[in-house]
């Protein structure tokens, strides 16, 4: 028992052994360098890509959305993948049809409520007519009464006095004067109701009539001296009011004749009676008489002094007051115009927003009456859904018969094929180097030996925030390629990888990726020297998939080493020769190569 146990201790030493000195040799102490593949530094032109991967697009989709604002269900669809012709366009082909049930029914019930709107309408309208008409005919009986109250004064006084005193209390002197003053007190008016009913239609929280000029008011001026105005221009005057005063001082110069006759008559009479010629009853009759003129004297007198003081400048006041009160119910009668015809434009202003809002309503409706036949737009290729959401949006929303869609919710996409591109993503490392307008080839998984020619048309700004709410550290950045040409084969959904030329090396050193070790940002590869692996630190540049720029530390013709010597053995087969080329790869064998790729990045 015991001699077994101790050969077999002795087995695992010599392994042990073996295993040590197989390490040294493959890690650079004797190693060979016949043993790990080489490759010769090379110079000449070097391509700069970023490469990704992505999917075929068409960069213009017409999308059929539900234009029903109620939940409708899909009655009958067209099959996914269905190729639209020019001439399915022209016959008006059925894509879609929508149940339109509860749409016909909320149809008829809004008919209702139209009809009554449009009654409204009309009653509102006709009432602002009449309502503008009966304005019309108050001010005109007001402007009417107020001429004849000015026709009653200059009738009293005459023209020219009445001009005067009307000029003194600050009035209308004249019918023209008068109109002109009516049309300004209009004007102003109807400037007010045209505001007003603006701001009702714009809606705004002003209230009507601030910050407006006022109707113009008659001034009142204080009390007015008259009697200077009686003796003004008496004898050309033809008023009623000179007419009387001359009538009076007539009759007050006829009652002084006779006072004169009268007198000279007692006179007479009493020199007579002296003599004897007359009686008595003769001489007393006359003195009688004299009195009675004596006293018509002065009643005269007292009534021209009682015209001129009192009852001249009375009746000025009268006709003036009269007048005025015109003038003020002409501005009431504008003013409760302006109320009442603001009152009629705002019922009729409502009517019609509601009106036309009603119509809208009814047009919508009848919009999406029409809307629940969808026929083709143009040709294309038909698929189900939004091109462009998640698989999983569109497998929660599925567009089959009988499902019900939303409004806005896009049943068809149909994609413009004329014009295709490719969605790629890019990661945050490279974002820097891609640029709108660089050049890109194509390679579309479907036609494996075609290249296409293509630019970078969009890019965006900020990272995709649905790639990172299940990764937060991975950041990458939507990039749309356009497609140059037309091709009939391409059909969106199909794989594709990218090529994005971001510079053109006209003439460098440059050696594969995988031949580069990274080591505390100091960058080395392995020389062969003799047979034997030298390991040298070098300065890079830039890089694509396969090729790194060798800015120094390396000359053209020298051999590098493709795979670092303590992982030579994982990239050999198991005669110890490097495994053919195109041989299905190993995960050791790419450890380097991502290690090298990250680390070189520039």
């Amino acid at each position: 028992m015991k001699k077994g146990k101790s050969k077999k201790g002795i087995i695992i030493a010599v392994v042990s052994v073996l295993a040590v000195v197989g390490w040294w040799s493959l890690s650079g102490g004797g190693a060979s360098a016949e043993k790990v593949p080489t490759r010769l530094v090379q110079r000449g032109p070097l391509e700069i890509t970023v490469l990704q991967g992505g999917e075929i697009r068409a960069l213009q989709n017409n999308e059929v959305k539900s234009e029903i604002e109620i939940p409708t269900k899909i009655l009958s669809l067209i099959p996914e993948g269905y190729l639209i012709s020019e001439e399915d366009v022209k016959d008006g082909k059925v894509l879609i049809e929508l149940d339109s049930t509860d749409l016909k029914t909320k149809i008829e019930t809004h008919e209702i409520e139209f009809q009554t709107t449009v009654s409204n309408y009309i009653d509102a309208d006709e009432n602002r007519e009449i309502q503008k008409s009966e304005n019309q005919t108050m001010v005109r009986d007001v402007k009417q009464v107020a001429i004849f109250a000015l026709m009653d004064f200059e009738k009293y006084l005459g023209r020219e006095v009445t001009s005067a005193i009307l000029t003194t209390a600050g009035l209308p002197s004249d019918v023209d004067a008068f109109e002109k003053y009516a049309d300004v007190l209009e004007t102003q008016a109807n400037a007010q109701v045209s505001s007003e009913a603006a701001i009702v239609k714009r809606g705004d929280n002003a209230k009507p009539g601030v910050a407006k000029k006022s109707i113009a008011a008659p001034p009142v001026s204080e009390m007015i001296n008259f009697t200077p105005f009686l003796e003004q221009n008496k004898a050309e005057s033809d008023g009623e009011a000179q007419q009387k005063l001359r009538q009076l001082e007539d009759d007050m110069l006829l009652r002084r004749s006779e006072l004169a006759l009268a007198k000279q008559k007692v006179e007479s009479s009493k020199r007579l009676a002296e003599k004897k010629f007359v009686t008595a009853a003769q001489m007393e009759n006359d003195s009688v008489s004299f009195d009675k003129v004596k006293l018509s004297v002065k009643t005269s007198e007292t009534a021209l002094a009682l015209y001129k003081k009192y009852e001249f400048s009375k009746q000025c006041a009268t006709y003036l007051a009269a007048y005025r009160e015109a003038l003020n119910k002409l501005q009431r009668t504008i003013r409760a115009n302006r109320s009442r015809m603001a009152q009629a434009e705002t019922r009729f202003t409502t009517a019609k927003r509601r009106y036309e809002m009603e119509l809208a309503q009814r047009e919508n409706l009848e919009l999406q009456l029409k809307a629940c036949v969808i026929k083709a737009p143009q040709p294309g290729l038909v698929a189900y859904g939004d091109l462009n959401a998640s698989p999983s949006y569109n497998y929660s929303n599925s567009i089959e018969e009988g499902a019900t869609v939303r409004l806005r919710q896009t049943m068809l996409t149909i994609p413009d094929m004329s014009q295709m591109g490719v969605r790629v993503n890019v990661h945050e490392s490279q974002i820097k180097k891609v640029r709108i307008g660089q050049p890109v080839k194509v390679r579309v998984d479907a036609e494996p030996g075609k290249e296409l020619d293509g630019r970078v048309a969009e890019l965006a700004v900020l990272p995709d925030s649905s790639s990172s709410r299940y990764t937060p550290n991975l950041k990458v950045y939507p990039c749309t390629i356009h497609i140059n040409g037309y091709h009939p084969w391409m059909k969106p959904g199909m794989n594709a990888k990218v090529e994005i030329i971001v510079d053109q090396l006209a003439d460098v050193l440059y050696v594969p990726v995988q031949s580069i070790e990274v080591e505390q940002d100091h960058h080395f590869c392995y020389i062969s020297n003799n047979g034997a692996l030298e390991r040298r630190e070098i300065s890079t540049g830039l890089f694509n998939d396969e090729f790194i720029e060798v800015r120094g530390g390396l000359q053209g013709g020298e051999a590098v080493a493709l795979a670092l010597p303590k992982k030579a053995e994982a990239d050999m087969d198991g005669s110890g020769k490097p495994e053919p080329e195109g041989g299905p790869p190993k995960s050791k064998s790419s450890k380097p190569k991502e290690k090298a790729v990250a680390v070189a990045t520039p």
